[in-house]
Protein backbone atom coordinates (compact mmCIF):
# COMPACT_ATOMS: atom_id res chain seq x y z
CA UNK A 1 0.00 0.00 0.00
CA UNK A 2 1.61 3.25 -1.18
CA UNK A 3 -0.06 5.42 1.47
CA UNK A 4 1.30 3.16 4.21
CA UNK A 5 4.80 3.39 2.68
CA UNK A 6 4.68 7.20 2.68
CA UNK A 7 3.40 7.26 6.29
CA UNK A 8 6.21 4.93 7.34
CA UNK A 9 8.79 7.15 5.59
CA UNK A 10 7.37 10.25 7.31
CA UNK A 11 7.56 8.55 10.71
CA UNK A 12 11.15 7.45 10.08
CA UNK A 13 12.06 10.96 8.93
CA UNK A 14 10.78 12.44 12.20
CA UNK A 15 13.27 10.25 14.06
CA UNK A 16 16.19 10.99 11.73
CA UNK A 17 16.54 14.77 11.50
CA UNK A 18 20.15 14.82 10.26
CA UNK A 19 19.61 13.24 6.85
CA UNK A 20 17.66 14.65 3.91
CA UNK A 21 14.12 13.27 3.73
CA UNK A 22 13.34 11.03 0.78
CA UNK A 23 9.78 9.92 0.13
CA UNK A 24 8.26 7.46 -2.32
CA UNK A 25 10.03 4.86 -4.41
CA UNK A 26 12.13 4.87 -7.57
CA UNK A 27 10.17 3.97 -10.69
CA UNK A 28 11.71 1.19 -12.76
CA UNK A 29 12.23 1.63 -16.48
CA UNK A 30 9.50 -0.98 -17.00
CA UNK A 31 7.03 1.08 -14.94
CA UNK A 32 8.03 4.29 -16.73
CA UNK A 33 7.33 2.62 -20.08
CA UNK A 34 3.70 2.20 -18.97
CA UNK A 35 3.23 6.00 -18.85
CA UNK A 36 2.21 8.18 -21.78
CA UNK A 37 4.60 10.98 -22.81
CA UNK A 38 2.26 13.55 -21.26
CA UNK A 39 2.35 11.72 -17.93
CA UNK A 40 6.16 11.56 -18.00
CA UNK A 41 6.19 15.34 -18.52
CA UNK A 42 3.86 15.82 -15.58
CA UNK A 43 6.04 13.64 -13.36
CA UNK A 44 9.09 15.70 -14.35
CA UNK A 45 7.27 18.96 -13.55
CA UNK A 46 6.18 17.53 -10.19
CA UNK A 47 9.75 16.43 -9.42
CA UNK A 48 11.09 19.88 -10.33
CA UNK A 49 8.56 21.62 -8.07
CA UNK A 50 9.06 19.16 -5.21
CA UNK A 51 12.86 19.53 -5.26
CA UNK A 52 13.04 23.33 -5.50
CA UNK A 53 14.88 25.00 -2.65
CA UNK A 54 12.55 26.38 0.01
CA UNK A 55 11.66 29.99 -0.64
CA UNK A 56 10.29 32.32 1.99
CA UNK A 57 6.87 33.58 0.94
CA UNK A 58 5.52 36.82 2.30
CA UNK A 59 1.81 37.51 2.06
CA UNK A 60 0.78 41.12 2.38
CA UNK A 61 -2.61 42.19 3.65
CA UNK A 62 -3.52 43.52 0.17
CA UNK A 63 -3.15 40.07 -1.36
CA UNK A 64 -5.69 38.37 0.90
CA UNK A 65 -8.51 36.56 -0.87
CA UNK A 66 -11.62 38.73 -1.07
CA UNK A 67 -15.15 37.59 -1.83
Amino acid sequence: NYAALIQQQINEDKQNVREKAVYGIQLTEEKLNDFRDEQIGQLKELMNEATKPNKKITISKDSEYKT
